[in-house]
């Protein structure tokens, strides 16, 4: 027959494979954190890494540029660029007498009436769109990492009452093994205590894992290690003109209308003037005779050339102004369910904190008849997991309380 291992070495099995295993997430979460790169120091430091490490920031960097030159373009001379037209005839190929020809044109293309002042002002319209939009699109990403860090606080505050829960539970451990063995209450009993705290110690694990994945989507959306998490000043509410999402959208119903001039006004192809010199000669007996000459050139409008490009303009104007409404129409939203949001987590954090007081006095009450013997040790450990489970309650909801305050000021369309 095969040897039995005694029940009280293979606890010790588990104890020291217990450890070990404690000990290896110990040192991996510890690895982890000394990975991390130097912490931000504000909120307004990690927008700012978020935003340099934004894929759309080069996008509309050069949507920018382009701005800027369109405008540049409206202030030159000249709408386009000069071009040189040189001409030789000669009667090489049939009588071959000597007759020569050779001429060249320099020939300048004009602006429309109205043409560049039109140009000079669509650029102007881009250029402030394109900066609202950068401007809005900023306060997207610090959005992005608002919920981030009050995601990180909530884990950190989650796994911090975790490690309080299984210090208290490996304390009822100890006490139970030791009363166990003096014989005054039954291995049943420490066997509990045992089970609660190995339990305990699992949710701990399940914890300090969700903390590490919040760090590092923090990190990947930032690159630097997440700030304590500080509530936002009450800012109260600033003027809705200013956000940068209706700036934008306002913006681009402006620079759509004056495109949509510029259009109207550029009815056909720029005209040009040519400064036009000749040499000639009829035959070898002949002396070269200079001629100089200017010629205009006018095209003329067509409507089948015209019609579809003011339909574009006008539908990008009919465009932009629904994108205005409809971006009215969200910001209105997101304050009234930010409103709503604030004060719901403002109730909850009063239930909550009631509510953790009260188990707490109950526990409180059970442990006192727990040693006196008149309660069962397992009604203490459900008195003891109510409380925690109403002070983890209570703990999400002073986060939940300082995540709706951002979620305010972000709708307002605040930066930190």
């Amino acid at each position: 027959m095969g040897r039995t291992t005694p029940e009280w070495e293979g606890r010790s099995v588990r104890d020291s494979g217990w450890k070990l295993l404690k000990q290896a997430a110990a040192t991996t979460v510890a690895a982890s954190l000394l990975a991390l790169p130097a912490g931000a120091q504000t909120l307004r430091d990690a927008v700012e890494g978020a935003w340099k490490l934004n894929p759309e920031v080069r996008s509309l960097e050069a949507q920018r540029a382009v701005a800027t030159a369109r405008r540049g373009a409206g202030e030159a001379l000249v709408p386009a660029a000069p071009a040189v037209t040189l001409r030789h005839t000669s009667d090489y190929l049939n009588r071959n007498i000597g007759r020569r020809e050779y001429e060249a044109e320099l020939g300048v293309p004009l602006w429309l009436p109205g043409q560049g002042t039109a140009t000079v002002r669509a650029g102007d319209a881009l250029l402030a769109r394109t900066d609202a939009e950068i401007a809005a699109r900023q306060l997207a990403v610090a959005g992005e990492v608002r919920t981030a860090q009050w995601q990180v606080a909530l884990a950190e505050r989650r796994a911090e009452l975790a490690r309080q829960r299984l210090k208290v539970a490996r304390q009822l451990e100890a006490d139970t093994r030791r009363t166990a063995r003096a014989g005054e209450i039954a291995e049943a009993d420490h066997q509990l205590a045992r089970a609660e705290a190995l339990s305990v110690a699992t949710d701990l694990r399940d914890e300090e894992l969700a903390l590490e994945e919040a760090r590092q989507t923090f990190r990947t959306l930032t690159g630097m290690a997440p700030p304590k998490a500080a509530p936002e000043p009450d800012i109260g509410e600033p003027p809705l003109e200013r956000h940068p999402s209706l700036q934008a959208a306002r913006l681009g119903v402006r620079a759509a209308q004056a495109q949509r001039q510029l259009v109207d006004l550029t009815t056909r192809d720029s005209p040009e003037v040519g400064l036009m010199a000749r040499r000639e000669r009829d035959s070898r007996e002949e002396r070269y005779d200079t001629v100089f000459g200017v010629s205009v050139r006018i095209p003329f409008a067509v409507e089948a050339v015209n019609a579809p490009k003011r339909a574009e303009a006008a539908t990008e104007v009919v465009r932009s102004e629904a994108e205005q409404a409809n971006a009215a129409r969200k910001v209105e939203s997101d304050i009234r369910q930010a409103r709503l949001a604030h004060q719901a987590a403002s109730e909850r954090l009063s239930i909550a904190r009631d509510r953790a007081a009260a188990l707490r006095g109950r526990l409180s009450n059970i442990e006192r008849a727990r040693r006196a013997g008149e309660i069962s040790l397992v009604e203490y450990v459900r008195a003891q997991e109510s409380a925690f489970e109403a002070d983890l309650a209570r703990a999400t909801a002073e986060i939940q309380l300082g995540a709706a305050r951002a979620r305010m000021n972000q709708s307002f369309g605040v930066l930190p």
